[in-house]
C-alpha cells in the first residue's frame, strides 16, 4: 500500500471498504460486486509500483485494467463478473473512441489542436466532478508546436 501514489495521497478511508490500497481495488470488486464499486479500479495512476513489490508477483497493474473494462463494458446476457457493465455509460464511450480516432491520425491531431486553441472560449465551465474541487481544464492558448517553431 505504502508505494500507491494513489493511496499514500489519499489514505485507506476513501476506498469505502474494508480492503484499502491497490490489492483492495481488486479484491473489494470480486467480493462487493461492480454495482458498489465500479470506480474503484479506476482510483489508480497504473504505474506498476504495487505489481513490482507483491511478495507475491500478483500482476495488480494488469487486473485493474481488466477490471476497468469490465466495469465500463455494455452489460451483457452472461456477465463474467456480478455488476459487469455497472459503469457503462453510453456518451463517455463515444466520447472517448472520438479521442482515440482524433489521436491516432497525426493530420487530425494537429487540426484539432489548432482549432482547440482558437475556440478554447467554448470551453464547458462544469467538467463533471472535476470541476467540483478544480477550476475548468481549458486548452492552452497556444500550442507547443507553435511555440517551438517561433523559438527557432
Amino acid at each position: 500500500m505504502n508505494h500507491c501514489p494513489v493511496y499514500t495521497r489519499i489514505g485507506g478511508h476513501a476506498y469505502g471498504t474494508t480492503y484499502p490500497g491497490p490489492i483492495g481495488k481488486i479484491v473489494s470488486p470480486h467480493m462487493m460486486g461492480l454495482e458498489q464499486t465500479h470506480l474503484l479500479p479506476t482510483a489508480s495512476s497504473l504505474c506498476g509500483a504495487c505489481g513490482e513489490v507483491c511478495p507475491v508477483k500478483i500482476p495488480i497493474p494488469e487486473l485493474l485494467i481488466r477490471l476497468r473494462g469490465e466495469a465500463n463494458s455494455a452489460p451483457h446476457a452472461n456477465p463474467a463478473m456480478v455488476g459487469q457493465g455497472a459503469g457503462h455509460n453510453a456518451l463517455t464511450s463515444f466520447v472517448w473512441r472520438m479521442w482515440a480516432r482524433v489521436h491516432a491520425r497525426p493530420g487530425s491531431y494537429r487540426a484539432f489542436s489548432w482549432l482547440a486553441t482558437r475556440f478554447r472560449a467554448f470551453t464547458p465551465k462544469r467538467q463533471g466532478g472535476w470541476t467540483a474541487a478544480r477550476m475548468p481544464l481549458q486548452p492552452a492558448p497556444r500550442r507547443l508546436r507553435d511555440m517551438v517553431k517561433d523559438r527557432r
